[in-house]
């Protein structure tokens, strides 16, 4: 409703403007139904005198109204002005008892019956206008007692699981601001673009022994929906455990503790560093800090999903085949790769490098994708054979379901259920799925997609560009 100034000269007109905006919006006889406040300005609540204060008129002498009726959405504020000001010492003190809440309460059907006063006003307005903003304060200050109550009762917010939010919450608060707007923020959708929701999303993850959680990695949101659905998992499965790509095989003696009686003892400011996480090039670690506590809190055991840097080396310089028989078999590259597969994930390299990449190393840079894909793989399969199922924490392209590690898992683990979730940042103001590649024709390869909003970040392309410029300068000097 659009907001409304009514400026009045006369006691006949301000009945009226207020009985017009009564009849049209509360029922009477409903002190609960009205919602309405006073907001006295300075002006109105000098030092009481004797004598009436002639003052000429300001629009600081008035009273702000709002009202709605049950079920409705909250009316725009209503302010009625009179042309003349509340005058008189009376009327000044009963002004200042109804700011310090003095005034006892009264009906609605009280206040709005104008019957005769004697407080010493030139027209009345006053009198009736004060008896409705106190009807109005006791009705607010009833549901104020409620919603306390109500608030006092109900989870903190940050409590509940954001998962839970996308549904329970119209406005789920969001770290990242960028196309916050964007119509498919929050909503979780199948590949094929049909919605769904968090409740179909936790059914299927509850009854699968791979879960994968894809990000892009610094987003924070992604983090917080990643660590929501794992805390959900562990209230409703036993010996769960983490999988991360963020840790390669050469610390995982760090984590070991984790799913053990030794895991209270964990020291979760630390593992940062133990971890050796910003040396190794991954960001914040307090996004990836909660699915760390909550692992420590439910007893789920952390384990490595990466490739030590060695064996990325080797890869880089003589290919596959440099790595020893036993860890490609292991890594799943004991198979010939399907030329197609391989073509779609060497673009995939290209364009995630900003077409700066020497083609040369493509290549090479694609197979040690594959060899991550394989490590991650395995990882899950060890981790879930010691525990009822895992979880995957890992960059999106990791975790699609065409060419990822759950390709991997479906081919090595037959029989068991795998399911992938990816959450995806909105790209401006496009908000049909189907722009997203989630459709029947084209279904996305994943299980699931939760669409959140952008991160801040800088252009990722300009600052590779000038790590190679600077690389090269250095090579050059």
């Amino acid at each position: 409703m659009k907001r409304q100034y009514w400026i009045v000269p006369s006691l006949a007109a301000v009945l009226g403007g207020i009985g017009y905006g009564v009849a049209q919006n509360l029922p009477t006889g409903d002190a609960t139904d009205l919602r309405s406040s006073v907001q006295p300005a300075q002006a109105l609540l000098p030092a009481a005198s004797a004598e009436e204060d002639l003052t000429p008129p300001t629009l600081s002498h008035r009273v702000s109204l709002a009202y709605r009726r049950k079920g409705d959405e909250n009316f725009a504020e209503v302010q009625v002005s009179t042309v003349e000001p509340f005058v008189g010492a009376v009327d000044r003190r009963i002004a200042a008892s109804v700011a310090d809440g003095a005034v006892p309460p009264v009906s609605a059907s009280a206040a709005l019956a104008p019957t005769a006063s004697h407080i010493s006003s030139p027209n009345g307005a006053t009198a009736f206008l004060t008896k409705l903003a106190a009807a109005g304060d006791a009705a607010a200050a009833a549901d104020m007692t409620a919603a306390k109550a109500a608030d006092a009762a109900a989870p903190a917010f940050e409590a509940t699981p954001l998962s839970s939010r996308l549904l329970d919450a119209d406005e789920p608060a969001w770290q990242s601001r960028f196309f916050a707007d964007n119509p498919l923020v929050g909503g979780i959708f199948q590949g094929d673009g049909n919605r769904a929701d968090a409740a179909a999303l936790m059914s299927a993850a509850k009854t699968a022994r791979y879960v994968l959680l894809g990000e892009t990695h610094d987003n924070p949101d992604h983090h917080r929906l990643q660590s929501d659905i794992v805390a959900d998992l562990a209230d409703a499965t036993a010996d769960l455990s983490l999988v991360f790509e963020m840790i390669p095989p050469r610390l995982g003696s760090v984590v070991s503790a984790f799913g053990t009686p030794r895991a209270g003892a964990i020291d979760v400011d630390a593992l940062a560093d133990r971890l050796e996480w910003s040396e190794r090039g991954w960001l914040d670690f307090s996004m990836y800090r909660p699915m760390f506590e909550t692992a420590r809190r439910e007893g789920l055991a952390v384990a490595p999903g990466n490739l030590d840097r060695d064996v990325v080396s080797s890869i880089a310089r003589g290919g596959v085949s440099a790595l020893p028989p036993e860890m490609r078999t292991r890594l799943s590259l004991d198979v010939p790769a399907d030329p197609e597969t391989v073509a779609d994930l060497t673009e995939e390299v290209r364009t995630a490098h900003c077409g700066l990449m020497p083609e040369a190393a493509l290549s090479a840079m694609a197979d040690a994708q594959r060899a991550r894909d394989g490590a991650m793989a395995a990882a899950m399969v060890d981790a879930a054979r010691s525990g009822n199922g895992a979880v995957l924490i890992a960059g999106s392209g990791h975790v699609r379901d065409d060419r990822g590690v759950p390709s991997i898992l479906k081919r090595v683990d037959p029989e068991a259920e795998t399911l992938s979730v990816r959450m995806l940042e909105v790209a401006g103001e496009d908000g049909n799925p189907a722009d997203y590649g989630l459709a029947a024709e084209t279904p996305a390869p994943y299980d699931f997609t939760i669409f959140t909003p952008r991160a801040d970040r800088d252009d990722p392309c300009e600052a590779l560009r000038a790590r190679m410029e600077k690389k090269t300068d250095a090579v050059a000097n």
